[in-house]
């Protein structure tokens, strides 16, 4: 897939190894200044829930590559899937982009399962630190799809790349989680959505991107 662009079908991708982001990790935890001001304890602690997080995660992603029909800049329909962004936000990012990419990637459920055990033995700092590594290192999966691989498909076709843009924020409601599974086909990699439109496992992210061609 680094020298065609496929239309048809959703495409998995293994994700592993991820970086850590640890600054990241850290500002989450309420460090904006940095580690420096971590004390021992925590700093410690923080050290055991990353290296358990590193045991626990099995990252992967899917991705779906849309024609584009149309763009009116309230919407954006296409021409190989049944679906409709509505959003003008996710329109005018999309602004001469074709195709546009829908993706979704997840760490797997073993680290919120850990999460809930914490929680339920009242180890709530184990818990509430493993919680902000999670969410990061979904954000890190959803970097590395982005910036590594689409970013290596976009060059080998030709292509630049707009920036990400996922449900739930801005003008685009998180209510088209259902429809982003079903046309990535994301019960491949696990990825189930409720009735809420929230995904499990809950350390996923979903995304909206273009690729355009240069001017």
């Amino acid at each position: 897939m680094d020298r065609t662009i496929h239309f048809e079908n959703a495409t998995v991708f293994q994700l592993d190894p991820l970086t850590v982001p640890e600054k990241a990790i850290v500002r989450r935890l309420g460090y904006p200044a940095g580690e420096g001001r971590i004390d021992a304890g925590i700093r410690n602690m923080l050290d055991r829930e990353i290296h358990k997080a590193c045991e626990m995660i099995t990252t992967s992603g899917i991705v779906r590559f849309l024609q584009v029909k149309e763009n009116s800049g309230e919407s954006v329909s296409f021409q190989n899937a049944d679906f409709i962004i509505q959003s003008r936000q996710v329109s005018k990012m999309l602004k001469e982009s074709d195709p546009v990419i829908l993706f979704i990637v997840t760490i797997g459920k073993e680290i919120e399962d850990e999460i809930s055990r914490l929680q339920q033995e009242d180890e709530i700092t184990e818990g509430f630190i493993l919680d902000a590594v999670g969410s990061e290192m979904a954000d890190a999966a959803a970097d590395k799809m982005h910036h590594e691989i689409l970013k290596k498909i976009a060059g080998a076709n030709g292509f630049t790349m707009t920036p990400r843009y996922s449900p739930g924020y801005g003008d685009w409601p998180v209510t088209v989680q259902k429809d982003i599974l079903k046309i990535c086909s994301g019960e491949r990699i696990g990825i189930s959505v409720n009735e809420s439109s929230l995904m499990s496992p809950r350390k996923s992210v979903s995304a909206v991107m273009g690729f355009k061609k240069p001017d």
